[in-house]
């Protein structure tokens, strides 16, 4: 097992140390685990409201967690959370009893851990990567830093056609009458898709997972919602409805019928994963899965998407 480094992500550690040289400060990795390697892609900072002491330090999770699903967007693969890093003073390069929570905390994310690195200076500036298991596990591992280590695929941004395409396509839409399309998506269909495509959630949510919240997490479920609230609402025609009770926030869609469609999402900050509700069954939610479903398209898997697709009124026999 190793941990392989883009050029920026660790300049990015070496810079924030240097801007903090007196006081521990931190960041967390954006990457993917692939055959025993550890791809750290992008280092991103702590936030604004983090709190840098000499012998403490504390992240800005509201601003990490809205920066990580920002950054990711940027890039062709599925990059994800992976790990975090934070300074030590002096040569104590262990982790301490309140790192034990967090590293746990991040290793209950992914089936293959984290990734926890320290810092020190001692007199020069060095890294101690480990990997994290679940239940706590510490390994020391090996590091390499170059772009050059990394596959092109991971390393790859979107192209900037796809997003200008999509601008353009948005702008272009906002002058016509949006009242003489007709919706294209059954609300209640695409969520019995879901539910039949997906499994629930292997845990327990409780109340303590829910309360309280402290009201920071409202816009980051707001923002990894955007992506396919707009596209149900502008690409589909559908008129969502959109309610926050603290913690959850609903979308809701009244069918031709009259029947009210709900699902609840929520964040559940001792997982970091945002969950969404409908029925009796919980469900993992990432930003665009639902635009995902409806417009990615794999060869291999044809004869599912058409009958998934039929299944929402999209296919073309959908009228027959």
């Amino acid at each position: 097992m190793e941990v392989i480094f883009s050029n920026r992500a660790y300049l990015a550690i070496i810079t924030e140390t240097s801007e903090k040289v007196k006081v521990e400060t931190g960041g967390v990795f954006l990457g993917c685990y692939e055959n025993g390697f550890w791809y750290v892609v992008e280092t991103l900072d702590p936030g604004p409201k983090s709190i840098f002491r000499p012998t403490y330090f504390e992240y800005d999770r509201a601003y990490t967690e809205h920066l990580i699903n920002k950054v990711a967007r940027l890039y062709h693969s599925k990059l994800t959370l992976i790990g975090l890093w934070h300074r030590h003073p002096g040569s104590f390069d262990q982790f301490s009893s309140t790192d034990d929570g967090t590293n746990s905390e991040y290793a209950r994310l992914s089936p293959n851990g984290a990734v926890s690195v320290l810092v020190n200076i001692d007199p020069k500036f060095r890294i101690t990567p480990y990997h994290v298991g679940s239940p706590l596990k510490y390994s020391r591992i090996r590091y390499k830093v170059g772009d050059d280590l990394i596959p092109e695929h991971i390393m790859r941004l979107k192209s900037p056609d796809v997003a200008l395409e999509y601008v353009n396509n948005y702008s272009n839409r906002a002058y016509r009458d949006r009242g003489s399309r007709a919706t294209s998506v059954d609300f209640v269909r695409l969520l019995e898709g879901i539910r039949h495509k997906f499994e629930p959630v292997p845990y327990e949510v409780t109340k303590e997972d829910l309360f309280p919240n402290n009201g920071k997490h409202k816009d980051f479920l707001i923002d990894s919602l955007l992506e396919d609230i707009d596209h149900l609402s502008n690409d589909r025609g559908l008129s969502l409805n959109i309610e926050h009770s603290d913690p959850f926030l609903c979308l809701s869609h009244k069918g031709a019928d009259g029947t009210i469609a709900k699902v609840y999402f929520v964040y559940i900050a001792s997982r970091r994963q945002i969950t969404f509700s409908y029925d009796e069954d919980r469900f993992l939610y990432e930003a665009g899965l639902i635009r995902g479903l409806l417009m990615d398209f794999v060869p291999s898997d044809t004869a599912f998407k058409k009958g998934f697709m039929r299944m929402l009124g999209l296919g073309k026999n959908s009228q027959e």
